[in-house]
């Protein structure tokens, strides 16, 4: 097989037909033994030995390698270890970008994809019924607390996922659009440990987390986790300039997250019209209107993503989060 189609043919196996660059992306990262080896995924290393003619001890160390740039990932199971590739294109980008040894020209790379190719593959991962991602609302008291789940609470997933890392955010590793801090995406549970293995992620107590968490919302970053009620893996801090997701909803209106169930709303007699709000929205959805005595706070719905980045910062703490949406409006 030549070298070209085993690049093109790795970026077939995570549905990437036809893209220019996600080959670059692999032969950049992989040199040709790698990607063949890559390509005989699933299996354990004796079973990958078997079907590439090498020998065990040589694929154990190539497996190495292709798990510390972000390539394979490992599944206990009852034959051994079987290693297996990412599975589409999100695990693709966030696991190879903390690849430690990564250079600055792949990163430079992926930069060069997601202005030229990603909005368009993302017009089509839009049309599916759910984004992957979701809004998690800010880690403060709400208005209809007793309504928030121990799913959408951020300080209960931290506290009950066992074991929790950071690692930096692969977006403004590679966008480097904005000065916000960089080492602030929690991996919570199996995701911390994945990270922890392979030298991209740094071990937190819980209170080492919750003071991410802080210092996160103070930097004015969103709280974004998996679209689903179980098995959360990961609190991403996001940013609107560099997000791969908040950047074309900014942009574009491609709708990759949803939002919280929650929404702001202004009281606009307790609104002095300072416009520290309207700084803080990152998705342009709080704008000043005139009213009897003055400007007031305006929250346009269509726009809100229920961060609750408005909320903690209100001087008059006229603003407040209220439900919108019910339980079941996140994927069970």
């Amino acid at each position: 097989m030549e070298q070209e189609d085993l690049y093109r043919k790795l970026a077939e196996r995570i549905f990437m037909h036809g893209s220019k660059l996600i080959p670059e992306l692999f032969r950049m990262i992989a040199n040709e033994e790698e990607a063949r080896l890559l390509l005989a995924t699933p299996g354990t290393a004796e079973q990958l030995a078997e079907r590439t003619g090498k020998d065990v001890e040589q694929v154990e160390e190539m497996l190495a390698t292709l798990f510390r740039k972000g390539l394979v990932f490992k599944s206990r199971k009852p034959e051994g270890t079987v290693y297996r590739m990412f599975r589409d294109l999100v695990q693709f980008h966030d696991a190879s970008i903390l690849w430690p040894e990564a250079p600055r020209e792949y990163h430079d790379l992926w930069k060069r994809y997601m202005e030229e190719e990603w909005p368009d593959f993302a017009r089509i991962a839009a049309q599916l019924p759910k984004p992957f991602s979701r809004v998690i609302p800010v880690n403060q008291p709400l208005e209809a607390k007793q309504r928030i789940l121990a799913y959408e609470d951020v300080e209960r997933i931290i506290r009950e996922s066992g074991s929790v890392a950071v690692t930096q955010c692969t977006c403004r590793l590679v966008e480097r659009k904005c000065d916000k801090p960089l080492e602030v995406c929690l991996q919570v549970g199996k995701a911390a440990d994945y990270n922890i293995e392979r030298g991209t992620g740094r071990r937190l107590t819980v209170e080492e987390a919750l003071e991410i968490v802080r210092q996160a919302e103070e930097a004015g970053l969103v709280h974004v986790t998996m679209n689903r009620a179980e098995d959360t893996h990961f609190i991403c801090n996001c940013c609107e300039d560099c997000c791969m997701s908040f950047s074309l909803i900014k942009k574009y209106g491609i709708l990759l997250c949803d939002p919280s169930r929650f929404q702001a709303e202004a009281d606009e007699k307790s609104c002095s019209g300072c416009g520290t709000c309207v700084e803080r929205c990152p998705f342009g959805a709080i704008s000043l209107k005139e009213a009897r005595e003055g400007q007031v706070a305006r929250v346009n719905q269509e726009k809100c993503m229920g961060c609750g980045l408005c909320v903690i910062t209100c001087p008059e703490e006229a603003m407040s989060l209220k439900e919108v949406r019910s339980p079941d409006f996140i994927p069970s």
